[in-house]
């Protein structure tokens, strides 16, 4: 439609199949990567752009790409597809044009039932508005969120939730167990559901941490930290988003799997990440801390784990320098984490009350390293 019109047109996909659909005589671009790499974003002319479109069958593809257009590039027009009402309204509130075709769709079918003319898409998107208040309204309000997050001002968290099952959201819920934290592990597949549940029980949960009715019944409204460590980015985002925006969670913090993308989710509001290729590259790239390189994949394949801690104001380290420090045999500290400022950890580093230290250590000898640096 925008082509017949004379207009300059770029479309995306990952799959170059799918241009196919475009016909023969299409006259605009097609750009093959992800509508959330900022590089396949520039290679289709993102920075000249007037408007753009985020379409693809995932919501959090869609508002992922769209606050990227938006906030990243300044982009006047964004306009994001998305199919989950409520997930709709959230990004409505933070200036996203999200049209959510589910209720608009479900307005037409209802009008047929009823052999009712079709009305305007006025009367259709305030249709919309309306199913989206009765579906929300058993959801908590704005006042009981923010009544409770004031009760819980300043104490140490009590309720922790992490999505996403694989290995590295399994071993921290162990972790936090051996804290004695209240602790909840959401999976939304269902064999890894059913061996976490297996061995964990009950802090396991099935279901899908982007879907807002999910958190509801969790108990996102009294979540005092929410971890995202799923394998896909652009789930971590919405979920940290949606966590912070919708339910005030005070804590959020998300895993980056892509590097480069940690400077797009700070842009787009999320201070707090973790990217493990960047922390070991960092930790390669300082001479100082290791005698030899090793490769990444060597480290990976020793079975290390990357561990953070938390200074609290009892620990012991506050005001030492690390060459001080009595580490437990197999473990080294990598990096300083402190006013959502990383840097590298050094001989002469000292630790503050809130710092937040990364570390690799063995499987076996994270508990130790807790006691040695946190009693």
């Amino acid at each position: 439609m925008l082509t017949s019109e004379k207009h300059e047109v770029t479309v995306i996909d990952k799959d170059p199949e799918a241009f196919r659909r475009l016909g023969e005589n299409f006259q605009g671009r097609t750009v093959v990567g992800l509508g959330i790499d900022e590089e396949v974003l520039k290679d289709a002319g993102i920075e000249d752009a007037d408007a753009f479109f985020a379409v693809t069958n995932g919501d959090n593809t869609n508002i992922m790409a769209s606050q990227m257009a938006k906030r990243c590039f300044g982009v006047p027009k964004v306009f994001a597809r998305i199919y989950d009402p409520l997930r709709a309204e959230v990004y409505r509130r933070v200036g996203i044009e999200a049209i959510c075709m589910t209720t608009i769709g479900a307005g037409l079918f209802f009008d047929r039932l009823h052999d009712r003319p079709f009305r305007d898409i006025e009367a259709y998107l305030q249709m919309a508005d309306d199913v989206r208040r009765l579906y929300a309204a058993d959801l908590p309000t704005q006042q009981q969120i923010e009544e409770h997050r004031a009760s819980a001002r300043g104490q140490k968290p009590s309720y922790i939730i992490i999505a996403g099952g694989g290995k590295v959201g399994y071993h921290l819920t162990k972790e936090l167990l051996r804290e004695n934290y209240e602790v909840l592990l959401i999976e939304k597949r269902p064999h890894r559901y059913q061996l976490l549940y297996d061995e964990l029980g009950e802090v396991v949960y099935y279901g899908d941490a982007c879907e807002i009715r999910t958190m509801v019944r969790i108990g996102m409204e009294r979540a005092d930290m929410v971890l995202a460590v799923t394998g896909d980015d652009e789930d971590n985002l919405v979920i940290c988003q949606v966590a912070k925006e919708w339910f005030g969670v005070p804590r959020v913090i998300a895993r980056v799997n892509t590097p480069r993308n940690e400077r797009i989710f700070k842009l787009l509001g999320i201070d707090e990440t973790i990217s493990a290729t960047t922390i070991l590259f960092q930790m390669i790239k300082q001479e100082a801390m290791v005698k030899e390189l090793v490769p990444i994949a060597q480290i990976l394949e020793g079975g290390l784990e990357i561990v953070e801690l938390e200074v609290l104001p009892n620990s012991s380290i506050i005001g030492k320098p690390v060459k001080e420090l009595s580490v437990p045999q197999g473990c080294l500290l990598i990096a300083l984490i402190r006013d959502s400022q990383a840097s590298v950890v050094t001989g002469d580093t000292v630790f503050e009350v809130g710092d937040r230290v990364l570390a690799l250590a063995p499987p076996d000898a994270v508990y130790n390293l807790k006691n040695a640096l946190l009693a």
